[in-house]
């Protein structure tokens, strides 16, 4: 989105009005500003969820997260991660914990400065910025963090039947291509690892070069899951870019390199092959919203799910690759009949992913 100093109108941010009404220092007494000037510039906004500011205070510099939920949970995080050494001078950083205000809903965190990875690819330098993601996943592999709840297969199947409906409603080719991808990601759900710390949108944008380490940020979706989850992610995004700016194709395959070379012996291969094909369904379901929809939406959207199919097809290959330690989740046959009557002929109804979601749930639990 554009920078803009104008602030939303959104009743579900409650910090809003009161920043609106009384000025940040008066609306938010635990950040310890005087009366000088402030600037606020909206940096990120999701309607009705959340919006992440840059504020500029004098010789203070951090970004302010406004939420409609609790987001306690994220404090809580960045906490972890300060005690175990991720802020300040390490080579892997996260933004610190400054202020937090429980009845507005609001986080003040210090603010990461450097080059997101996905400028990185545009400069021409796709490889440091595979190097960069690589050394996060590293730490994550290491880190005593237990903190999250679950993420994996089962709730990527459960995203799944969503953004079918969603492509399906944007264009009936996209369903019917969504659809035949759905039912391969759901027969074909891979092991469970070992559980790690991981971000949840570990997007290009969210990783930071700070010359001396990588930092990486936005973490509201974070959880705890298989790193493949993060990695193909983070995969999944640099191939949209090289897809959106052909020229630059070759730096998201040299950040694919850098990648698995600095991730040697962490990650499955058909693991990460099925969370890259689950990625790039969820990029694609974005068509969803007209007002992100590019000059060229349709045939972007068609590539991403070709691509995402040829990978899902690669995840389910017979010959086994895998590392990891925990069984599969273990679909019972109502759970599997539920999702593949949803996702083979129509969009799920609402009534129908509830029950796809509970299924899910069910199992993961046994899993466990």
């Amino acid at each position: 989105m554009k920078a803009t100093t104008e602030l939303p109108d959104d009743a579900a941010l409650p910090a809003l009005a009161a920043i609106r009404a009384s000025g940040l220092a008066a609306a938010i007494p635990a950040l310890g500003l005087d009366d000088g000037p402030v600037e606020l510039t909206l940096r990120g906004y999701t309607p009705g969820l959340r919006a992440t500011f840059e504020v500029r205070a004098g010789d203070r510099h951090f970004a302010l997260k406004l939420y409609a939920e609790d987001p306690e949970p994220e404090a809580e995080l960045y906490e972890a991660l300060a005690a175990v050494g991720l802020v300040g001078e390490e080579p892997v950083r996260v933004p610190p914990l400054l202020a937090r205000d429980r009845s507005l809903q609001v986080l003040a965190i210090g603010w990461l400065e450097g080059p997101t990875a996905q400028e990185l690819l545009k400069a021409r330098r796709g490889e440091r910025a595979g190097e960069l993601a690589a050394c996060w996943l590293r730490c994550a592999a290491a880190l005593p963090v237990k903190v999250g709840l679950p993420l994996g297969a089962a709730h990527m199947v459960y995203n799944a039947g969503k953004e079918v409906v969603q492509l399906d409603a944007a264009d009936r080719g996209l369903g019917s291509a969504a659809k035949r991808l759905a039912r391969i990601l759901t027969q074909t759900l891979p092991k469970n690892g070992s559980r790690r710390l991981v971000h949840g949108t570990f997007y290009a944008r969210h990783i930071l070069d700070q010359g001396d380490g990588v930092g990486v940020i936005d973490w509201e979706r974070f959880g705890r899951g298989p790193l493949e989850l993060d990695a193909g992610m983070f995969l999944a995004t640099a191939w949209r870019y090289g897809l959106d700016h052909a020229p630059l194709a070759a730096e998201a395959a040299r950040a694919e390199e850098a990648l698995l070379a600095g991730t040697t012996g962490l990650l499955d291969e058909r693991v990460l092959d099925w969370h890259r094909a689950a990625a790039l369904l969820r990029l694609a379901s974005k068509v969803y919203v007209v007002e992100r929809r590019k000059k060229n939406w349709l045939d972007r959207a068609h590539a991403l799910l070709t691509e995402a199919t040829r990978l899902a097809t690669l995840a389910a290959r017979p010959d086994p690759v895998a590392r990891a330690e925990a069984p599969a989740l273990r679909l019972n046959g109502a759970a599997l009949e539920l999702i593949l009557r949803a996702l083979s002929t129509r969009p799920a109804t609402p009534e129908e992913l509830d029950q796809i979601r509970k299924l899910l749930d069910e199992a993961h639990r046994r899993d466990s």
